[in-house]
């Protein structure tokens, strides 16, 4: 049996704010951001499309099309722990499925490495000197 994974979504600006300073990874349908959080947990995710990519109806059927490919497509490519911000670009509401789920899934299994690297980077890296009290006064 396998176990469910968890999306939450991202809802607050800060939320988004933070996995903006994260890695990026654009494909001509969708522009992917993401940042790790916890080593395990839920998915975060959230969805936006600026005024570029059209009106108000254009703007909410490429976030729908993007909602939907990430109930697919990120339990099984996302990395626990992580947030995500899926963007919508100029071509998302009106890409074939495919080519969108395409996309998506390219840009989820870069930043997956990505995150890894970063990761591993980051535990790689001596912690600093700590001040002894054996230094003269």
């Amino acid at each position: 049996m396998t176990q469910a994974v968890i999306l939450q979504r991202l809802t607050k600006r800060a939320q988004f704010l933070r996995v903006r300073a994260g890695v990026r990874a654009a494909r001509p349908n969708v522009m992917v951001e993401a940042r790790r959080r916890d080593e395990a947990g839920e998915i975060g995710v959230g969805f936006t499309a600026s005024a570029k990519v059209g009106g108000a109806v254009v703007r909410n059927r490429a976030k729908r099309r993007l909602r939907e490919a990430a109930r697919q497509l990120l339990p099984l490519l996302g990395a626990p722990g992580s947030d995500y911000v899926l963007v919508a670009r100029a071509g998302t509401a009106d890409a074939p499925w495919e080519a969108l789920l395409d996309d998506l899934r390219n840009a989820l299994i870069r930043l997956a490495a990505q995150l890894d690297r970063a990761e591993g980077a980051r535990s790689k890296t001596p912690a600093p000197p700590s001040n002894s009290s054996n230094e003269s006064d």
